[in-house]
């Protein structure tokens, strides 16, 4: 009896150990510069722990000594060390893809990308020849930035469409076909032998905008990808929102007129059939100098208020459709903020200030709570980088 309490004892105290361990690891990567004796008064540990603590993730390679901080350089008396993240210590891999692309990204330790590739997917690529596609992305990647496997923290995938996170498999997905079901985490997992993983593309996205530029005062993301189809992710204090294990913000298909236009699921109304890139580029109806979102932005910026242009007739209702959108989500997340992102940065901004000024107008919530609208352009580098941030914060909250 007394042999299994000491093993469990034993257990118990290597378990506490390494939750100390990743929690200084934890406050490093946060605060960028940390001394023990911070350490010490933020965590409450004593400090020969906090010693023992540094010792340990420095003979690991994980943190390094740091040059002292400006604005305490030229303090009196004995100067603290301080600690930061190694940058090499280990890299992460983050993969962003869709129907028509696929960007890599190697990011280092202290969230630097080193490296980034872009290429195109076919039209008629079927599921197998995309995972290929993308397994030869990250194997050339590692290649070039003469990476070994075991400096690698993991690899994390933006997938497209609605994501079994838990199984790594994409549930629905139609622009791809033959992706439905697919096992993306085992595929890569089997080749790589790292932890993969997966998460929708749109999730990634505002994963990237809050770990590097949201507001202050926005803990709460709701964000919208017009692409291929329309996106959805929520992100509530840097989590992102899933129900279980599957994602759960398949926006684009919420309907916005039941008798509306036919929509690839089965039903009607749809909010992509509206907002989807193929939709606003077939309602313009100008194939010949709009043959992709992208050349948007030249047509967009000419459009004046007084401009009585087809162009301008499409976008306004294409606004309000997303500003009806976006006040049905207010009312079930009320999130501090939006997003709407496009791969076309004049787009992003007319449909976000017509939404805004048309939500401000009807808002009744109360008085000094007004809709904050952001446009965002997309881009790859922050796609890839949004991919890595879920493999740091599953990593930053695992074991070490």
């Amino acid at each position: 009896m007394e042999l299994m309490y000491s093993k469990r004892a034993a257990m118990r105290g290597r378990d506490v150990r390494k939750g100390n361990e990743k929690l200084v690891l934890r406050l490093i990567q946060k605060e960028a510069l940390l001394s023990q004796s911070e350490v010490v008064e933020m965590t409450g540990l004593k400090a020969p722990t906090i010693l023992r603590i540094f010792k340990n993730l420095e003979e690991a390679g994980l943190i390094q000594v740091s040059e002292i901080p400006k604005e305490t350089s030229e303090k009196k008396g004995r100067k603290p060390v301080y600690y930061r993240l190694n940058p090499e210590a280990l890299y992460v891999i983050g993969v962003e893809f869709w129907a028509l692309s696929a960007t890599v990204v190697i990011s280092n330790f202290i969230r630097e990308p080193v490296y980034s590739s872009s290429v195109a997917i076919g039209k008629d690529s079927d599921g197998d020849a995309v995972l290929e596609i993308i397994y030869m992305l990250i194997k050339d990647s590692l290649k070039k930035k003469k990476i070994e496997l075991e400096q690698l923290a993991g690899i994390g995938i933006g997938a497209p469409g609605k994501v079994d996170i838990e199984k790594g498999e994409v549930i629905y997905y139609s622009r791809i076909n033959g992706l439905h079901g697919l096992p993306v985490a085992a595929y890569l997992e089997e080749r790589f032998e790292v932890p993969i993983l997966v998460h929708n593309n749109c999730s990634v996205l505002a994963m990237n905008e809050y770990s590097s530029s949201h507001p202050a005062d926005a803990e709460n993301i709701m964000a919208v990808l017009i692409r291929g189809g329309v996106g959805g992710a929520y992100i509530n204090g840097g989590k992102i929102m899933t129900s279980g294990n599957i994602t759960t913000m398949e926006i684009g298909h919420m309907s916005v007129d039941p008798d509306g236009r036919q929509c690839s699921c089965g039903f009607k109304g749809c909010l992509e059939t509206y907002l989807s890139e193929e939709a606003i580029l077939s309602d313009v109806g100008d194939s010949k100098n709009l043959p992709d979102i992208k050349y948007m932005d030249k047509q967009i910026s000419g459009i004046s208020n007084d401009d009585s242009s087809k162009l301008k007739a499409v976008l306004d209702e294409k606004a309000k459709i997303l500003a009806y959108a976006l006040k049905n989500l207010m009312h079930l997340f009320s999130p501090d903020l939006f997003l709407i992102i496009s791969r076309s940065i004049e787009l992003s901004n007319y449909l976000s200030e017509k939404a805004f000024t048309f939500l401000n107008c009807v808002d009744d919530r109360s008085e000094g709570q007004n809709i904050r609208v952001k446009a965002v352009c997309y881009n790859p580098l922050h796609a890839g980088m949004g991919a890595c941030d879920i493999v740091f914060q599953d990593f930053f909250s695992g074991d070490i």
